[in-house]
């Protein structure tokens, strides 16, 4: 595997803070705190023993915490020590050509869809990794053209892309271009998913879980508003396929976008356009 693992192509790791590290102060206010304080323990109990393991096989490493806006372009394979957040915070910047291994760092905090391995299966799976004999998961990302009148911005991402008011108490109003069929709708906001994406929050929308091969995008206005005026919405949500696109167009005065999760955010006020796309990267993920 010198193609993934070498001095030209070197390790890095990439770890979340634990929730209560994030805290700080605050965690004797939480509820539980119990809780907070087992999954700091086994977190880092679990990550220690990550690099104890990558010391015995004598792989040179880089060690970084978890960075939505960090450049992995010189690294052939990238860990992640967390769970789905973090990778998805890998994959939104990675290329075709690298490796994602993800290590869910404690299983009774975080789901892990994304991960392969725990601390207890992560040497056998890097053993699998180093020898060339794992298997692969192809995930293909999403595509999101943002447009103010002014500039424009590619961002592309693994999961999901939320578009709504910046206020989650406030109605989303915008036009939706699915199909080429326009409709202007009120509602809670649109999600748009991958299929990797497609077993997260767009299900539990009213959306549906796709073959995670799948190329297609879907998407699914959440909470439409009906009235007099707009009983009769057409674009409930559905799936279109890579070589289509959904258009929207924000009529708000505060909209966001938001790229896989909280974490990455941008505006989407009045007159700004989106257009969201299959991308023809896509993620190779290690899958035990």
């Amino acid at each position: 595997m010198a193609s993934i693992v070498s001095k030209r192509n070197p390790v890095l790791l990439i770890y979340k803070q634990s929730s209560l590290s994030v805290a700080g102060k605050l965690s004797g206010k939480l509820k539980n705190t119990k809780r907070f304080e087992d999954n700091h323990r086994v977190h880092y109990a679990s990550l220690n023993k990550i690099e104890a393991v990558l010391r015995d096989f004598g792989v040179v490493y880089h060690k970084k915490t978890r960075n939505p806006n960090a450049d992995y372009s010189a690294f052939g394979l990238i860990i992640t020590v967390g769970g789905d957040g973090t990778v998805l915070d890998v994959a939104r910047n990675t290329s075709n050509s690298q490796l994602v291994l993800g290590v869910n760092s404690d299983p009774n905090w975080s789901i892990g869809q994304f991960c392969s391995a725990t601390a207890l299966t992560f040497e056998e799976v890097l053993s699998h990794v180093l020898k060339g004999t794992h298997k692969i998961s192809r995930l293909y990302k999403l595509k999101a053209v943002l447009n103010d009148g002014k500039t424009k911005k590619t961002m592309e991402c693994l999961n999901d892309i939320l578009i709504c008011h910046s206020n989650p108490a406030a109605m989303s109003r915008y036009e939706l271009t699915i199909n080429g069929r326009v409709e202007e709708q009120r509602s809670s906001g649109v999600w748009f998913s991958s299929a990797a994406g497609s077993t997260g929050a767009i299900l539990s929308a009213g959306g549906k879980k796709l073959p995670i091969s799948s190329l297609n995008i879907q998407y699914k206005p959440r909470e439409l508003y009906h009235s007099r005026k707009n009983s009769a919405y057409h674009l409930t949500g559905g799936v279109i396929g890579p070589a289509q696109k959904a258009v929207i167009v924000s009529y708000m005065p505060r909209g966001s976008v938001f790229i896989d999760g909280a974490h990455v955010r941008f505006p989407f006020t009045y007159s700004h356009k989106a257009e969201i796309s299959h991308s023809s990267h896509y993620v190779q993920l290690v899958n035990a």
